[in-house]
């Protein structure tokens, strides 16, 4: 009895915790480009300072990449909205700069672990930054690039609730036992038929035809973003990347699918518009 209460709690904190992450997220994307703008770069802020703490990176490392977030966040607030995205590209080369020449000169650390340490931050800047930095961009740059968001947002959350509630209920084959125990195929295929039921929605609503092949595109890529953040943290041992979630876990935890999307997005978007 004391343990379904708990499941139930559990359950309820999920949902409570996961309102306020989508309640954020409506609420940039429809105050307009800089709203957008900064709340991307403070969650990519936030997911990389898991990812370096998952993988015991230099405590000091950390807080020069905390000054940098915040030197360039502050900026933000006080330049020009189309100028927002250069800030932050500017603001990411001393500290990459910096970053590398702390590492090379760290006595403690024997040059394997220097090399190790570099990597760390090349990966977190390629597997977590760039993501966020395309997404502004897409939001700023790419024709009804604010609907192209929402709706991949959308597509995401679809695929997130439902592969989670269908694989409850109705999960026994699992995907990858040793990587993520309870995903299971039911929960991805029924992640899959409700994001196409919405892709054919969306197309609709918004007269775009593309919304069938992201309807379809997004929750297979969604689920191998979870699979390989998930890789990320079993290699060092770590249930979850943080405790700012409830019931989900960290930042990283709760937007791992929309890193590994949106750079397949911005793939998509760009073949249409400079190719076709």
């Amino acid at each position: 009895m004391c343990n379904e209460k708990k499941k139930d709690l559990n359950f309820l904190i999920r949902i409570f915790t996961g309102l306020i992450y989508v309640i954020l997220i409506l609420f940039s994307i429809e105050k307009g480009e800089k709203p957008f703008r900064i709340v991307m770069m403070m969650l990519s802020f936030f997911c990389l300072f898991e990812f370096l703490l998952i993988l015991k990176t230099n405590k000091t490392l950390i807080k020069i990449t905390f000054l940098f977030f915040l030197f360039s966040i502050f900026m933000d607030l006080f330049i020009k909205k189309e100028k927002g995205l250069i800030l932050y590209v500017i603001c990411f080369i001393p500290y990459s700069i910096i970053f590398l020449v702390i590492q090379l000169f760290y006595p403690k650390n024997s040059p394997k672990e220097k090399i190790v340490q570099i990597s760390h931050l090349i990966f977190g800047l390629v597997y977590i930054i760039i993501p966020f930095y395309l997404a502004s961009y897409i939001y700023s740059m790419i024709h009804h690039g604010k609907q192209l968001i929402l709706g991949v947002f959308i597509l995401i959350w679809t695929n997130d609730s439902l592969s989670y509630l269908i694989g409850k209920k109705w999960g026994k084959r699992k995907i990858a036992v040793s990587i993520s125990p309870k995903k299971s195929i039911e929960g991805v295929i029924g992640g899959l038929f409700f994001c196409l039921i919405l892709g054919f929605f969306l197309s609709k609503i918004w007269k775009e035809k593309y919304w069938f092949i992201l309807a379809f595109t997004v929750p297979i890529f969604s689920t191998i973003g979870d699979l390989v953040e998930s890789t990320i943290k079993r290699s060092c041992s770590v249930k979850n990347s943080g405790i700012f979630f409830p019931g989900h876990g960290g930042f990283l935890d709760r937007l791992d699918s929309f890193i590994f999307v949106i750079p397949i997005i911005a793939t998509v978007v760009a073949s249409l518009v400079y190719i076709f």
